[in-house]
């Protein structure tokens, strides 16, 4: 009985007292088959080439976006990646709003507005994809 009890302690400890949080490894596992599926859905859609097409664009990708983004912020990173998720985060959140830009920018068809709404967001996704390099992600961290 009191190995029982002793083998269930240490059994907790090494789960990391039940608080949840992933390892390392499971984590980058997590978030990159989060990463895989958006990218899966993401694939499917055309490239836009009209100020209509960029909107019908955003529409359709800022959801899938935003959906990937909060399944990765459900995942509990192990403490010691913590600040650097977050720094992956914020890009990310980053590039939400410069799709919101980008939209906006293309609703009142203003091409230079336009062009400089693109290049804020190759900027962003670029700073989100090597902030997911950083942590250790693959599929998060590629274009």
């Amino acid at each position: 009985m009191r190995r029982s009890i002793a083998l269930a302690g240490a059994a907790v400890a090494l789960a990391g007292c039940g608080d949840g949080r992933l390892s390392h490894d499971a984590y980058l596992r997590r978030a990159d088959a989060v990463c895989s599926a958006y990218a899966a859905k993401v694939t499917l859609l055309t490239h836009p080439r009209n100020f209509d097409a960029v909107v019908a664009y955003v529409d359709r990708t800022l959801p899938l976006y935003v959906a990937a983004v909060d399944h990765v912020q459900a995942l509990k990173p192990p403490q010691d990646d913590e600040a650097a998720v977050r720094i992956w985060l914020a890009a990310d959140t980053k590039v939400q709003a410069e799709l919101r830009n980008l939209r906006a920018a293309a609703m009142r068809h203003d091409l230079a507005a336009t062009n400089d709404a693109a290049n804020a967001l190759q900027a962003a996704s670029l700073s989100a994809r090597q902030a997911a390099q950083e942590l250790g992600l693959q599929t998060c961290a590629t274009p």
